[in-house]
């Protein structure tokens, strides 16, 4: 146990020395949410504005804190979008570089691997996310509540959970071979299923019961309630269970399918071509 807490930990350490030496890629984590996410979506919320208020906004969920709402949903978009590249697509990288036979090869448990990176990209999540508060505040006006650290088990929650995400995608991602578009798709509508960029409550009727399924959808919900004072979908306590609920479900099965996939990858032999 203490060896793969320190081969996960030395994943972590290697992972951010690489990255850390292409200074323009990092700086990058920061800018890219901003011109992909977080502007648009604020200037397609300011559209609709009326005298400068998001009574739209209000309307669904008791506040007209547009800002707020964006930029706290890009909290959980860090976290989705780190468990899909950061986790999932490193495996794919490792198998590119021609190293995922020889990392397999080692005693370490493979499920580290993942752990490994996870935390990696937890850290840079961190200063991204941070840099992101940052302009928000210098910029756009956002204004952070004391209050949303009361989310902070909800966010960890939702982590957990993206990890479980993160290990079943990892498994796929063992068996194909074109990974890149199937990353990509699935992480835009995981983001966008979660309401991230908009009520849930506004997704077409047969994408709501998806929306309600999935344990990031309530951890941003819970965020926006205590941050900004917005209504919650079912109440707060309901919202936590089933959280607990969705992550419980998530990171056994994320890890049984990697599992699975990994014995697959075994008896057909492929491993040895990468």
């Amino acid at each position: 146990m203490i060896g793969d807490v320190r081969a996960a930990l030395a994943i972590a350490r290697k992972d951010i020395r690489n990255l850390s030496r292409y200074r323009i890629a990092v700086a990058s984590m920061a800018f890219t949410p901003l011109y992909q996410f977080v502007i648009p979506a604020f200037l397609f919320g300011a559209a609709f504005a009326v005298n400068g208020r998001a009574t739209g906004l209000t309307a669904t969920l008791g506040t007209d804190d547009l800002t707020g709402f964006i930029f706290l949903g890009g909290v959980v978009a860090g976290i989705v979008s780190t468990a899909f590249w950061g986790m999932a697509m490193s495996i794919r990288n490792e198998m590119d570089m021609g190293t995922l036979e020889p990392s397999w090869l080692t005693p370490t448990s493979h499920e580290m691997f993942v752990i490994g990176r996870a935390i990696g990209g937890m850290l840079f999540l961190i200063l991204t996310q941070a840099a992101l508060f940052l302009f928000g505040i210098l910029f756009m006006g956002l204004r952070l509540r004391p209050e949303m650290l009361l989310a902070l088990p909800a966010v960890l929650l939702a982590l957990l959970s993206m990890v479980g995400i993160a290990y079943l995608l990892a498994g796929i991602v063992l068996l194909i071979r074109e990974a890149n578009f199937f990353i990509d798709t699935a992480n835009f509508l995981f983001v966008t299923i979660s309401g991230v960029s908009f009520p849930v409550t506004l997704l077409p009727g047969v994408l709501q019961p998806i929306a309600l399924a999935l344990p990031t959808t309530y951890a941003v919900d819970i965020l926006r309630v205590q941050a900004l004072g917005a209504r919650p979908l079912f109440g707060v306590g309901i919202e936590y269970g089933l959280l607990v609920a969705g992550t419980a479900i998530a990171y056994p099965l994320g890890r049984w399918a990697f599992a699975r996939a990994e014995r697959t990858m075994r008896r057909r032999g492929m491993l040895s071509q990468y």
